[in-house]
């Protein structure tokens, strides 16, 4: 054997051996590709750690301590709004009511009692307008109060 023979055997050998560290290192390169950012992100959120009793409840107490008077002050606030959507709604009542005795009385009275007839039409007719826009806002407005009562 002489030594050229030697020699390619040996960059056969080498080339052999570079190819299969080349297929090992792409099948590791494939495999943790990723691993830079799996640790970032275990670091940063710190998974699988677990957290004792004793931090939850004052975790817990905090966000109680931050949220109650809120909720509160939100409810207070609702409370006001529907007092007032019940006055409203009482006033509304009581205007309608009113109304409807000043149609029934008006409607009662010979027609004598007004001035001509025509006038008498067109303050019916206004009458009768404004005790229906009453209603509809009556309506709505009780609409509106089992809306914030169903919240």
């Amino acid at each position: 054997m002489s030594y050229l023979d030697k020699l390619d055997r040996c960059c056969d050998s080498l080339r052999s051996s570079i190819r299969s560290i080349s297929t090992s290192v792409e099948t590791l390169d494939s495999g943790t590709y990723d691993f830079d950012r799996i640790t970032q992100i275990l670091k940063s959120k710190r998974h699988f750690q677990l957290v004792s009793e004793a931090q939850l409840q004052l975790q817990r107490e905090e966000i109680e301590h931050l949220v109650k008077p809120k909720l509160l002050q939100a409810f207070c606030k609702l409370e006001h709004a529907v007092e007032l959507l019940q006055q409203q709604e009482s006033s509304l009542k009581s205007k309608c009511q009113l109304l409807s005795a000043r149609l029934d009385t008006m409607r009662n009275r010979p027609s004598s009692a007004f001035a001509p007839a025509e006038q008498f039409s067109d303050q019916l007719k206004a009458t009768i307008a404004k005790r229906q826009r009453l209603l509809y806002t009556l309506e709505r407005y009780k609409l509106q109060l089992q809306q914030k009562q169903g919240y």
